[in-house]
Order: C-alpha cells, then structure tokens, then sequence
C-alpha cells in the first residue's frame, strides 16, 4: 500500500515537473510561435497568387513563388516607406491640436444636458471633456511610440520574410509531408478534414483581408474628398477595425465623428452618412462576395470567439479567433452531425 502511494505520489510530481517545464518552454519560445503564425497568415492571403500562376500561365512553381514574393515586398516597402510615415505625422499633428478640439464640443454637451434635464450630467461630461485631450494625447503619443517600435524591430522583420518565402515555396511540400505522420488507415479522412478547414480558413482570411483593404480606402477616399482633418490616419483606422466584424466599424466612427463635430455640423452629417453607405456596401455586398460560407458562423459566436481571443492572446488572437471558431465548428460537423 506504501509502494503504491509512493509510486503514486511520484508519477504526480513527474507530471507537475514536465507540464510546468512545457509551460515554461511554450513561455520563452512563445514569440517564435508568434512570427510562425505572422508569416502562415501572411502566405495564406498571397498563396492564391502564386496557384493561379501555376495553374492557369503554366508557370513553374519556384518562378510564380518570386514573383509574388518580390510584389508582396514592394508592398510591404510601399506601406513602411510611404504610408507610415504619413500615419506617424497625423498621430502627432491629432495630440498636438487636441485642446483645440475640445471648446467646440462644450455646446452639443451644454444641449445634451438640458434634453436630460440632469445638471450632474453637463459636469460630469464636461469634465470628462477637460480631461478627455490630455488622456487621448498621452495614448496617441504612445500609440506613436508603438509604431516606431514595430517598424524598428526589422531582425523579427527579416525572420518573418524569410519563413515566407520558404513556406510559400514548400507549402505544398509541407502539406505532403504533415500527411505522411499521420497513420495510414486515419490518413484518408484525416486528409479530407484538413482540405476543408485549409478551404475554408483559407477563404476567409483572404476574403477578409481584402474586404478590410477595400473598405479603409474607400474611408480614406471619401473623407478626403469631404476635406476631413487626418483623412489617411481615420481610413487605416477603419481598415483595421474592420478585422473586428460587427464591433469594428462602430467603433473606428467614434474618432471621426468626433473630429467632424469640431469642424462643423455639416461635416459631421456628411461622416455619418459616408461611414452608415460604406457600412452597408461592406454587408450587402462585400461580405457575400467575398466571404460568403466561408466560415458560417452566428454572430454571437464570432463576438464571444474574438472576445475570448483578444483576452488570451491580444490582437493577435482576435485575428485567430474566427479562423479558429470555424475549424472547430467543421470538426463538430463533420464528426457529431456527420456534414460534409
């Protein structure tokens, strides 16, 4: 009986070792893992590319890889060479004029109290509004900060191009050999699942990400137009909101509304109607056509998915959230419902 709680006793200290080992493993070699996914995101949105060149212009696989390859780094020099630098200066430009702002606000507050009848609410709003400049300047200065930092972290740069490049080149190479490790009665069916998530997550990561792009340029564009102070900041703000479905867009409208409002009323309708068309383009039609049944999934189940994500893994995993949601859920079908 004393051997046995011996041995006991043991196994469940050699299991608390090796799982605080493995935690401590996965700790220190998490940003490894963290650029593995950059660059596995970054290959599913450009892999289709270098199929159709393969496909449909016969070219060989290595010389289609390159040429997307080097277009993709263009890009890439383009928004770090040209577009940053703009985003940079309108972030300081925003804290720097900020106090401006502020007075302009005073009257829609004045108003609102006086609909609510409420005194407690006009000083309550208004000194949230004193405060409101110098909390938004320290957070876009240091939102400044953040992006000095991630474009000066060029060595995590060159590795994440680097691993592109490679699994671009093998991907399938890649997919062959994942195939080989897994037994070969299972190996059928295990192969059909991952063809079905690789399509389907496949699907919505570039839908998304093209849906994203369309709608921050047609912000940028439309408030531009309008005249609108920080148009490219406010566009790239919508864009990137936009990875967030259905909260996104309502909350990338807050600052451009606000900034309209120190500007004029008119101004401010025209935002509004700009942001609500653009809205709507983006449901009705973006969103089918580029999306589709990607992923299928029921709203609540994203909100709560990218919620959960953001709370484990950051930005990060609200990006993962629904690619992941959806992996689970052909897993579910296809084993508990039996779907294809």
């Amino acid at each position: 009986m004393k051997d046995r709680q011996l041995s006991f006793a043991f196994k469940l200290a050699l299991a608390f070792v090796v799982t605080a080992g493995m935690v401590l493993t996965l700790a220190r070699v998490f940003w490894v893992l963290h650029l593995v996914v950059i660059a596995f995101l970054i290959v599913y949105s450009i892999s289709p590319a270098v199929d159709y060149l393969t496909r449909f212009k016969k070219m060989p696989r290595l010389l289609a890889v390159i040429i997307v390859y080097i277009s993709f780094l263009l890009l890439l020099v383009l928004m770090l060479y040209l577009v940053t630098p703009i985003i940079i200066t309108q972030l300081r430009e925003l804290a720097r004029f900020l106090p401006q702002y502020s007075p302009y606000f005073q009257p829609y507050i004045e108003e609102l109290g006086d609909i609510l009848a409420r005194p407690e609410v006009v000083d309550f709003l208004l000194n949230f509004l004193q405060q409101l400049p110098r909390n938004l300047q320290q957070i876009l200065n240091q939102a400044t900060k953040v992006t000095v930092t991630i474009v000066s972290r060029l060595a995590e740069l060159v590795i994440v191009l680097f691993l592109v490049f490679y699994l671009l080149r093998d991907l399938e190479k890649i997919k062959k050999a994942v195939a080989e490790y897994i037994p070969r009665p299972w190996r059928r069916e295990a192969l059909r699942i991952l063809g079905t998530i690789d399509a389907k997550v496949g699907a919505y990561l570039r839908g998304h990400l093209v849906r994203c792009t369309l709608v921050g340029i047609a912000s940028w564009l439309g408030l531009s137009i309008m005249g609108m102070p920080f148009a490219l900041m406010l566009g790239v703000l919508v864009g990137v909101s936009n990875l967030i479905p259905y909260i996104g867009p309502y909350l990338a409208a807050v600052p451009a509304i606000a900034i309209a409002l120190s500007q004029s009323l008119a101004l401010t309708i025209m935002v509004i109607i700009l942001y609500a068309v653009i809205e709507i383009i983006d449901s009705f039609v973006l969103t089918p056509m580029l999306l589709g049944k990607a992923v299928d999934l029921h709203p609540f189940s994203v909100i709560v998915a990218i919620l959960v994500g953001g709370r484990l893994f950051g930005f990060l995993g609200i990006i993962l959230a629904i690619p992941i949601t959806a992996t689970v859920k052909v897993l579910f079908n296809y084993y508990y419902l039996q779907k294809n």
